[in-house]
């Protein structure tokens, strides 16, 4: 059985139907958004009809929450300008399945499926520090979770006691060890932060015990264009090509 796991869309449509079509040529059984379908790019709207018509399980971000009206943080200048536009955007059924996304989700309670980190919703797992708490967490109040899979920094990461995987800019697959709790962030498909343009994403084969991740190419150039049509941040384009 293979997983399609992914997150941190941020209504990039190129992007996410540039990974939807790799799920689809591999086949996978089931696919899991990991949160912040919606923010920093020009087509919500459409990224929340693509994700309902392949039937991809859904949790919040905290940007899809900051969009249906939670807002408990110091947001930015050009963040609320995206959320505001993206409000406009959305039809109230759409405003609807944002608001009514769980926080959660896990399959047969060995694989836990979280926006920021099993800790808290919003907590950004970026030090060992926060790792380490994070994967004592685990193995104290869920020793039965596997792997948690996570988003939120746009980083893609594989993090265990026994190591950490980073820089992971081109298509590869790890093979994980099942004496070991992971924490997996397959990074962002629509706003890569880790110095790589290409949308990230990753297919986890629940036989082999193992994560393939895929970074793609898509039409930057048309959704760097859009930013500017619809009259959002340019800073938003310009950070594209240099996935920062």
């Amino acid at each position: 059985m293979k997983f399609g796991i992914f997150g941190d869309i941020h209504a990039n449509l190129e992007a996410l139907s540039t990974v939807l079509d790799l799920m689809k040529q591999e086949k996978v059984d089931q696919i899991f958004c990991l949160g912040d379908i919606v923010g920093y790019n020009a087509n919500p709207a459409e990224c929340i009809e693509l994700l309902r018509k392949q039937e991809v399980l859904c949790i919040s971000g905290n940007h899809d929450r900051f969009t249906s009206g939670e807002v408990d943080a110091v947001i930015r200048a050009e963040t609320r300008q995206v959320i505001e536009y993206t409000r406009r955007a959305l039809s109230d059924d759409q405003m609807d399945f944002i608001a009514s996304l769980p926080e959660e989700r896990s399959w047969q309670d060995i694989f836990l499926f979280v926006h920021g980190s099993p800790r808290h919703k919003d907590e950004y797992i970026n030090s060992l520090q926060v790792a380490r708490s994070n994967l004592n967490l685990l193995r104290r109040e869920k020793p039965y979770v596997a792997i948690c899979f996570y988003g939120h920094t746009h980083l893609p990461y594989v993090i265990s006691s026994k190591e950490i995987i980073t820089d992971i800019h081109y298509t590869k697959t790890i093979e994980l060890d099942k004496k070991f709790t992971y924490l997996i962030n397959t990074g962002s498909v629509g706003q890569p932060r880790d110095q790589c343009p290409l949308a990230s994403c990753a297919i986890f084969d629940i036989d082999q015990h193992n994560i393939t991740y895929y970074r793609l190419k898509y039409d930057i150039t048309t959704t760097q264009k859009k930013i500017i049509d619809n009259g959002l941040d340019p800073k938003l384009a310009s950070r594209l090509e240099k996935g920062r």
